[in-house]
């Protein structure tokens, strides 16, 4: 009866090793600096940095002034000073509540589609049509107020 017993034991264990992934095998891993990874990363701290100033000043920001934290939220600051992604200034962000109004944007987005960042603070992908026909604030944007901003030197 003991090497009965053992067959069964035997046997979870080479079904468990052969059921186990080798290193390297299985699907293939997202890419850390993929551009796609670095369009999500910088349209989440965009609207991280965003919210952070909406909730500390208990209003939106209306322009890049507004926005506290930029140090902790660098990679999307650093989008919206290089017109990388774009933003509707004085947007009341809403987290709690489902929206389709876009708050911000990858810059080619409108001619290739891409990734938006929505009101309600979450990210989606758009084609160009989709991105057209989707509701929009009808206040300044981030490339509006840097088009007006005098250039140093001048």
């Amino acid at each position: 009866m003991a090497s009965f017993a053992r067959v069964p034991a035997a046997l979870i264990v080479a079904a468990a090793l052969a059921s186990a992934s080798a290193p390297g095998c299985g699907p293939a891993q997202s890419v850390s600096n993929s551009p796609e990874h670095y369009d999500i990363g910088s349209l989440d701290e965009v609207g991280d940095l965003y919210l952070s100033s909406y909730n500390t000043k208990k209003k939106p920001p209306v322009s890049m002034k507004d926005l506290n934290k930029a140090d902790l939220f660098v990679g999307g600051a650093n989008a919206l000073r290089k017109g990388e992604i774009i933003v509707y200034w004085g947007v009341a962000p809403t987290p709690e509540e489902p929206s389709t109004e876009i708050l911000a944007y990858k810059a080619d987005v409108p001619t290739k589609g891409g990734y938006v960042l929505l009101k309600d603070m979450t990210t989606k992908t758009m084609s160009a049509e989709e991105f057209q026909a989707a509701p929009k604030p009808t206040g300044p944007t981030s490339a509006d107020t840097a088009k007006a901003a005098p250039k140093k030197g001048s």
